[in-house]
């Protein structure tokens, strides 16, 4: 049943993309399949040259509800982000990247959720290998400063009020990866706590077609921006939790002496598995085939 009444706020889903006009037909069909309906989109075409700003133009003459800027020169993600927030009207914002999918409830449930006592809303997701599907970050919690600086525990996307995202500067252009992560963040500097729901509504793209970031080199150099960035309110075991971050993003040994020295900071059932899978080849093995199938 759609979800659409009189005070249901505005909410405007931001959206860059570069490129990926196959991805981004879908990732946009699944903001149109909704349940809840006061919703409108704002794409950035990110100097793309494979026909996804001609795509865009023919969309927002049938939607009255699409709005489409086109940077001539790409920008990067973030800036375009940034270009569609800015512009956006509605009173909340949420993010989409153009290769992921939301599922039918994915704002219905945030809207429902949302607190204003909290910095932002957000959820669990579906990480999609292909053939498989991994569920993670499946509690129900509220999440604490000191827990989001050991681990992003906000996910890739949240529903924020628009007028926070704009007060703490939005995304962080100078970043080449971790930029939610950054954002996040600061929202939960400024604001306090954020809560996250058990739900899952939101598919991650990780089939091939997409750079995601183990293996990414562009991630370790995020994680130490973020760390940079943010380590003067950090914990000592925030500071060991960045550490596991970077050597997982390294694809490094997680050697034994290391994990013994780790296990005080928490997280310990995901170093032991990582602590396994970096050092014994058959334990990697597996978990690949069990993930992709």
């Amino acid at each position: 049943m759609p979800l659409n009444k009189p005070h249901s706020p505005l909410v405007s889903v931001y959206m860059p993309t570069k490129n990926r006009l196959e991805l981004l037909k879908r990732a946009v069909e699944s903001v149109f399949a909704q349940s809840y309906t006061n919703v409108d989109l704002h794409i950035v075409d990110d100097g793309s040259t494979d026909g996804t700003y001609e795509y865009l133009l023919a969309l927002a003459s049938e939607k009255a509800n699409v709005h489409v800027y086109r940077n001539e020169k790409s920008l990067g993600a973030c800036a375009s982000r940034n270009i569609a927030i800015k512009s956006a009207k509605g009173e909340f914002v949420t993010g989409l990247d153009d290769d992921d999918l939301f599922l039918p409830h994915r704002i219905s449930s945030l809207v429902e959720a949302y607190d204003d006592q909290y910095a932002f809303c957000c959820s669990s997701m579906w990480w999609d290998y292909g053939r498989k599907q991994r569920l993670i970050d499946a509690s129900e919690q509220a999440i604490s400063l000191e827990q989001q600086l050991s681990y992003n525990e906000a996910t890739s996307q949240v529903l924020v009020k628009r007028h926070r995202v704009l007060d703490v500067g939005g995304f962080d252009e100078s970043f080449v990866a971790c930029q939610d992560y950054d954002l996040w963040t600061r929202l939960m500097l400024k604001y306090g706590s954020s809560y996250r729901i058990a739900n899952p509504s939101y598919i991650i793209n990780d089939t091939g077609s997409s750079e995601r970031m183990i293996g990414n080199p562009k991630s370790v150099q995020g994680y130490q921006q973020f760390f940079d960035k943010h380590h003067m309110h950090m914990t000592k075991a925030n500071k060991s939790n960045q550490r596991f971050m970077t050597i997982r993003r390294e694809r490094k040994a997680l050697t034994l002496i290391e994990f013994i020295r780790q296990i005080p900071a928490g997280h310990v059932s995901a170093k032991f598995r990582y602590f396994l899978s970096s050092n014994f080849g058959w334990v990697r093995k597996f978990r690949q085939f069990y993930t992709k199938g």
